[in-house]
């Protein structure tokens, strides 16, 4: 597994906003595509309309609008059907499937709508110049053909991409700004991408407030922006400096968890004692 992901070719691919899409691609025919769950670890939930289940090994999620939904302490890995690659899951994270089609010309799209959590994709190099794998998030699109790298979508829309390996195209409001191996961005909702800068994985939370009211307590802090926060097991908002500044109910024992991940999946857990 190691030497077939070291074969990985750096490949880029442009993202298309949905309108020009429509416009510029052939005629697209359905096929017989999936994603098969694997390693599912926790409570994973499959969904589709009013249905639910908990997943297991070997599902495939085949139609447009089946959706996965990862709990707590929860993961799960996806691999995508003709061995086109990986996405795993992490926990806390809700994916949806778009599109999964082969074109009249034998091109591969696959699209997949993440609105919270994160998602790290490893993708072989595409043998179709037409074919796509794009995550599609509130703020924008990251789409690769060939490359290793990870996405965390925010409760508020924004979206942190980070690139082990290949390039990354973000894209949103008509721009899009590429995101080469060892670099990260942000996408606000609304905005374009902002531009790329050397990844830092850094999974350092500073407070500079923590500071008991009555029954609540207030944090203030930073994080990498586009860091995923969880306070308490809640994802948390932080604005495009990374700042944040929470009210919560005080637990009995003063004690607050709280827990940082990048784009990549790098974690770190802090516990917070309130004076």
């Amino acid at each position: 597994m190691k030497a077939w992901w070291a074969g990985l070719m750096v490949v880029m691919v442009g993202l298309v906003i949905a309108v020009h899409a429509l416009a510029a691609e052939p005629l697209r025919v359905k096929s017989d595509r999936w994603l098969e769950v694997r390693r599912p670890i926790g409570q994973v939930i499959y969904s589709r309309g009013q249905t639910s289940q908990p997943v297991h090994k070997g599902m495939r999620l085949q139609s447009v609008g089946d959706t996965i939904t990862t709990k707590q302490g929860s993961s799960v890995v996806l691999g995508i059907d003709t061995a086109t690659g990986l996405v795993k899951v992490a926990e806390n994270t809700t994916l949806t499937v778009q599109k999964l089609e082969t074109g009249n010309k034998g091109q591969l799209i696959t699209e997949l709508l993440v609105l919270s959590g994160q998602v790290n994709l490893q993708v072989r190099p595409l043998t179709h110049n037409a074919s796509r794998v794009e995550i599609k998030t509130p703020a924008g699109v990251a789409g690769v053909r060939g490359t290793e790298f990870g996405v965390s979508v925010q409760n508020d829309g924004k979206m942190g991409v980070g690139t082990k390996e290949g390039a990354v195209a973000t894209s949103a409001q008509g721009q899009t700004v590429l995101v080469k191996a060892g670099f990260q961005n942000l996408t606000i909702l609304g905005q374009p991408p902002s531009p790329a800068v050397p990844l830092r994985e850094d999974t350092r939370l500073n407070v500079s407030q923590l500071l008991a009211r009555g029954k609540q307590v207030q944090i203030v802090g930073t994080v990498d922006p586009v860091n995923i926060l969880l306070i308490n097991q809640q994802p948390q908002n932080v604005n495009s400096n990374g700042r944040f500044d929470i009210t919560i109910p005080l637990p009995s024992n003063r004690k607050v968890e709280a827990t940082v991940s990048t784009p990549l999946g790098t974690k770190q857990l802090y516990q917070l004692i309130v004076p």
